[in-house]
């Protein structure tokens, strides 16, 4: 009796791992660039997948995404709806955005989205991403970063931040020389702050969450937070 289970859970394990390979086969880059000249702003917006944003040496802006199927196991979308989806581009008042345009009767929650940006190092980023992971480094002219559900991780050598996540954690890396007001919150969660060394103590109330604020007399301002999950924040000027 045990071995014609054994058969049967192996023939259903190899019809799932075929599955899979079909589906992986399914993938789809789009990718394009951009003169940076004239922006001040990149912003992008995703649904499912993950954002990868990083500072480059040119004054060249360049998107590469790859799409899949989200499912992984049964049905979804194909390759040829993957073919319909195509990247849509807005310049105005010096500030580019960027995101997908899906195809009537294709629903973003059925699709995965992997995002890898490179960006001159003194513009301002701007990300939001539905579920999934944010990464953002090197870029010194601002971050402004959300994820609904994921976790959100920046790194970079100075500019504003301004990092938040729903359900998630939150890290940020400085080196700023120039830190200003630092304000952080974890409604369900912890916060940790760490500057050139030093530890400093948040504050807890009676709920399960923690808050900090810090007054600071530079120009790079922080605000790091999520509403159910852990806020970190460490600057390290050298």
């Amino acid at each position: 009796m045990m071995p014609k289970i054994l058969k049967l859970l192996a023939g259903f394990i190899i019809a799932m791992m075929s599955v899979t390979t079909a589906n992986a086969a399914d993938t789809r880059e789009i990718g394009d660039s951009f003169s940076g000249d004239g922006i001040d702003v990149v912003s992008i917006n995703a649904g499912v997948g993950s954002v990868e944003l990083i500072a480059g040496g040119g004054d060249e802006i360049t998107v590469l995404v790859s799409v899949e199927p989200d499912d992984g196991w049964f049905g979804g979308p194909d390759r040829e709806d993957l073919e319909k989806i195509t990247l849509k581009s807005a310049s105005k008042k010096g500030k580019l955005s960027l995101g997908l345009d899906f195809p009537d009767g294709l629903d973003e929650d059925d699709i995965e989205e992997h995002w890898e940006i490179e960006i001159p190092a003194r513009l301002q980023a701007k990300v939001r991403i539905g579920v999934g992971r944010i990464r953002i480094e090197g870029v010194a002219g601002g971050v402004n970063a959300h994820a609904g559900v994921g976790e959100v991780r920046i790194d970079v050598p100075s500019g504003d931040v301004r990092a938040h996540a729903s359900v998630g954690n939150v890290r940020v890396k400085s080196a700023t020389k120039s830190a200003g007001n630092i304000e952080m919150d974890a409604d369900v969660g912890n916060v940790s702050l760490k500057m050139n060394g030093k530890n400093y103590q948040a504050e807890r109330g009676w709920g399960p969450g923690a808050s900090l604020e810090l007054e600071g007399s530079g120009t790079d301002e922080f605000d790091v937070s999520a509403d159910v999950g852990n806020a970190q924040l460490t600057i390290s000027s050298g």
